[in-house]
C-alpha cells in the first residue's frame, strides 16, 4: 500500500524537483516506510511506501529489465505470484518478488490489455519511454475504485496524486469551487466522480485509464459495472457459487509478508470475513471493533459472539456517546481533501489508528451491502416504485395536500407523515432516480433556498451524467439500486472514507467482497433473488448460514455513523456558531444566512423541529454538512495545508 503522485510539463520544461518533493511529502502517512522519486526530463513521479509485500526489496519506482518502463503503484495484486511465474516462462526477468514489478512486465507483455489479468486493488502510473512507442504516461485505476487517483489537466500540465492535498501542492493548480459539485454535496453529502469540489480537478473513474501520448490525453474504460444476466440459475446454485467465490477471495486477500487482522462490526459482512479468515489461517486472527457507548448504533455484543466462536484476539475501542473533538474533525477533512458529510469517517479513523498498533493490514466487510442488497432502503425503494404506477398528476396533488397538512400545528409533529411525503417526493423524480432521492439530505428546493442565487443550479443539470447512465435501465428496482450504489455511493463515499481514514493511520484495508469476479457474479443475479420477504442478502445469508451465530443474522442492522444528535455538545455548537454566524456566512458569499441560522436553532432546540418534514438524524447531519464545508473552505480556499493534520485520537477513544 502506498501513495503515488507525479506530473508532466506539457510544454517540455524540466520537472521541478522541489514540487514533486512537496507533493510526495504531503502523503507521508500513506507510506512511512520508504519513498522514491524519479525525474526524467519533463516528467516526475514519486511514491510513499507502506511495506507489505517483499519489505526489503520493493523500493519504487520500479522498472523493467531495460529501464524504459517505470512504475509507481498503490495497492495490492493478489495474483501477482501466478503472473510472475507465467511471465518468467515468457522470458521476463524479475529483480524482486513485489506485485509492483509484475505489473510492469505484464504491461510489457500485453500492453494496456494486461490490466485484465490483475486481481486486486490498485492505482498506478506507468511511464513508457521505449523509442518505438514514443513517450507515454499511463494512469490506471482498479475496477471498483478501491484505490483513489485524482488528476488535473490543462494545456501546460498533467498532474496526478492519490490524495487531493498532495495534488494541490503543485503551484499551477487553482482552488475554486465547482458549482455542480457544491450542489451535489448539499444534496447527498458527497461529490459524484469524476468531479471533485475543485473546478478542473477530476477523479479517474473506477475501471478507467488515462493515456498521455504526443501531448494528447485520452480516457477509456476497461471494465464497467456489469448488467443483470439473462442466465437462469437456482437459488441453491447461487448460494454455492457465492460461497466458493468468497472463500477464494478471502484466501487471496490473506497473502501478505506481515500479519493480517480484521475489522469486526458484528454485522453479517465483517463476521463472514472473519469466519472465513479463521478457517483459512493457521494462526489466530486479531479483530477490532468500535463500541458506541450508550447508543443504539452499537453492535459490539454481536462482534464478541463471533470473536468468541473463532477465538480471535479481540480488541474493542469505546467511543463516548458525547464529546466533540475539533481536531479529529479537522483531521478527517484534510485527509479527504474535500468536504464529506459522512460522520462514520470519524469512528473509522479511530479504529484504524488503534488497529495499527497491532497490525499493518486488516480485512473488512465493505462491499457486501452493495453486492448482495443489504441496505434497508432497498426494500423501501420497492414500495416507492409502486407509487410510480399512479398518474403523475395524482401524486402531485396528494403531495401538495400532505405538505399543507404538515405545515399546520395539528399535523406538523406527526413523524409518520414524513415517510409518505418523502416517498411521494422521491417518486416525482422518476423511477430511475429513486436510489438517489431516498438518500438525499436536502431536496432541490431546500438547496436553492440555502444557496445565494449565483450558486444555484437546475437539479437535472447537477445530476445529468448519472441520469444518462440510469435512465434507460429496465432492471428490477433492487438490481438498479445495487448498480447505483456501486457507481456512486460506494466509490465516492464509502471506499474513500475507508481508504483515507485507514491510510491516515498507515493501515492497509483490504475488501474481499470487492473481488471483481464475485461482484460480477453477485450483480448478474436478479435483484429479487437477493431481496425476498422484506429482507436483503438472502443469497449471502444462505451461503454462509453455517458460519455465524443465529443472532448475527437476526439482529437489526446498525449504521457505523456517529450519533450526531447525542454526540453534539456545547463545544460542537460553539464551533458551529463561530463558523456559521451571520457575518461569517455573508463573507463567504455562498449561503443565505437566514436559513443557516434557522437550521442551527432547530438543532439546538431553540426552534421547533417539524417531525413531519425532518427527522432528528437528518437535521443533525444537515448542520454537520455545513460545519464540515465551512471548515474545509477555511483550510483549503483561505489557506492550504502542506500535509494532512493528525488528530489526537487518544482524547476521544478508550481502548479496553
Amino acid at each position: 500500500m502506498c501513495g503515488i503522485c507525479g506530473f508532466v510539463n506539457l510544454n517540455g520544461t524540466a520537472a521541478d524537483a522541489a514540487i514533486i518533493a512537496r507533493m510526495n511529502r504531503a502523503m507521508i502517512h500513506r507510506g512511512p516506510d520508504d519513498e522514491g522519486v524519479r525525474i526524467n526530463g519533463d516528467t516526475a513521479m514519486a511514491m510513499r511506501r507502506l511495506s507489505i509485500m517483499d519489505p526489503a526489496g520493493g523500493h519504487q519506482p520500479i522498472s523493467n529489465e531495460d529501464g524504459d518502463l517505470w512504475i509507481v503503484f498503490n495497492g495490492e495484486i493478489y495474483n501477482a505470484g501466478e503472473l510472475r511465474e507465467t511471465l518468467k516462462k515468457q522470458g521476463h526477468r524479475f529483480e524482486t518478488t513485489t506485485d509492483t514489478e509484475a505489473i510492469v512486465h505484464q504491461f510489457e507483455q500485453d500492453g494496456i490489455d494486461g490490466v485484465h489479468a490483475l486481481r486486486g486493488m490498485f492505482s498506478y502510473a506507468l511511464h513508457d519511454v521505449r523509442p518505438e512507442y514514443g513517450r507515454r504516461l499511463l494512469l490506471v485505476r482498479d475496477r471498483l475504485g478501491i484505490k483513489p487517483l485524482y488528476y488535473y489537466h490543462d494545456q501546460k500540465l498533467l498532474a496526478f496524486s492519490s490524495e487531493l492535498t498532495s495534488l494541490l501542492q503543485h503551484p499551477e493548480i487553482g482552488r475554486e469551487i465547482d458549482p455542480a459539485a457544491l450542489n451535489q454535496y448539499l444534496a447527498t453529502g458527497i461529490v459524484a466522480s469524476p468531479a471533485t469540489m475543485f473546478r478542473n480537478v477530476r477523479q479517474l473513474m473506477p475501471g478507467h485509464y488515462l493515456m498521455l501520448k504526443d501531448g494528447k490525453l485520452t480516457e477509456n474504460a476497461y471494465w464497467q459495472v456489469p448488467e443483470q444476466s439473462n442466465l437462469t440459475t437456482t437459488f441453491e446454485e447461487a448460494c454455492s457459487r457465492t460461497r466458493a467465490l468468497l472463500e477464494e477471495s478471502v484466501k487471496e486477500h490473506l497473502v501478505s509478508d506481515v500479519p493480517v487482522g480484521a475489522f469486526l462490526s458484528g454485522g453479517i459482512d465483517s463476521s463472514t470475513i472473519v469466519a472465513m479468515m479463521a478457517q483459512a489461517s493457521s494462526r489466530p486472527i486479531t479483530t477490532f471493533s468500535v463500541r458506541f457507548q450508550g447508543s443504539g448504533y452499537d453492535e459490539s455484543a454481536y462482534a464478541r459472539m463471533v470473536a468468541e466462536r473463532y477465538q480471535t484476539e479481540h480488541y474493542e475501542f469505546n467511543v463516548p456517546d458525547k464529546g466533540f473533538d475539533e481536531e479529529l474533525l479537522r483531521g478527517m477533512i484534510t485527509h479527504h481533501g474535500q468536504p464529506t458529510a459522512d460522520s462514520s469517517a470519524l469512528p473509522t479513523f479511530m479504529v484504524s489508528s488503534l488497529a495499527r498498533q497491532h497490525v499493518k493490514v486488516v480485512l473488512s466487510g465493505d462491499g457486501g451491502d452493495e453486492c448482495f442488497a443489504g441496505y434497508s432502503h432497498y426494500g423501501w425503494l420497492k414500495k416507492i416504485g409502486q407509487l410510480c404506477a399512479l398518474p403523475l398528476s395524482l401524486r402531485k396533488a396528494l403531495l401538495a395536500t400532505l405538505r399543507g397538512g404538515a405545515n399546520t400545528a395539528l399535523f406538523g409533529g406527526v413523524s409518520r407523515l414524513r415517510t409518505v411525503i418523502n416517498a411521494l417526493e422521491a417518486s416525482l423524480a422518476g423511477k430511475h432516480r429513486l436510489p438517489l432521492e431516498v438518500l438525499r439530505l436536502n431536496g432541490a428546493d431546500s438547496i436553492n433556498s440555502l444557496l445565494q442565487p449565483k450558486w444555484r443550479m437546475v437539479d437535472a443539470d447537477v445530476w445529468q451524467e448519472i441520469d444518462d447512465e440510469l435512465a434507460n435501465s429496465d432492471m428490477d428496482t433492487v438490481a438498479s439500486a445495487q448498480r447505483f450504489s456501486c457507481r456512486y455511493f460506494m466509490p465516492d463515499a464509502y471506499l474513500p472514507k475507508v481508504d483515507r481514514m485507514s491510510m491516515a493511520a498507515s493501515l492497509e484495508v483490504r475488501v474481499p467482497f470487492l473481488d471483481h469476479r464475485l461482484v460480477e457474479y453477485a450483480l448478474s443475479l436478479p435483484g429479487e433473488m437477493h431481496w425476498q420477504k422484506g429482507m436483503g442478502k438472502q443469497v449471502l445469508r444462505a451461503a454462509v448460514s453455517d458460519l455465524l451465530p443465529d443472532d448475527v443474522f437476526s439482529h437489526k442492522k446498525q449504521g457505523f455513523s456517529i450519533p450526531l444528535h447525542t454526540w453534539a455538545d456545547e463545544d460542537y455548537y460553539k464551533l458551529a456558531e463561530d463558523l456559521l454566524n451571520e457575518d461569517a456566512v455573508r463573507r463567504r458569499g455562498i449561503f443565505d444566512p437566514i436559513p443557516v441560522r434557522r437550521l442551527i436553532d432547530r438543532c439546538r432546540g431553540k426552534e421547533q423541529r417539524r417531525a413531519a418534514f425532518e427527522s432528528e438524524y437528518r437535521l443533525s447531519h444537515r448542520l454537520f454538512q455545513l460545519v464540515v464545508f465551512e471548515l474545509w473552505c477555511r483550510m483549503y480556499l483561505d489557506d492550504l495545508p502542506e500535509i494532512p493534520s493528525l488528530a489526537n485520537k487518544e482524547n476521544v477513544v478508550r481502548h479496553d
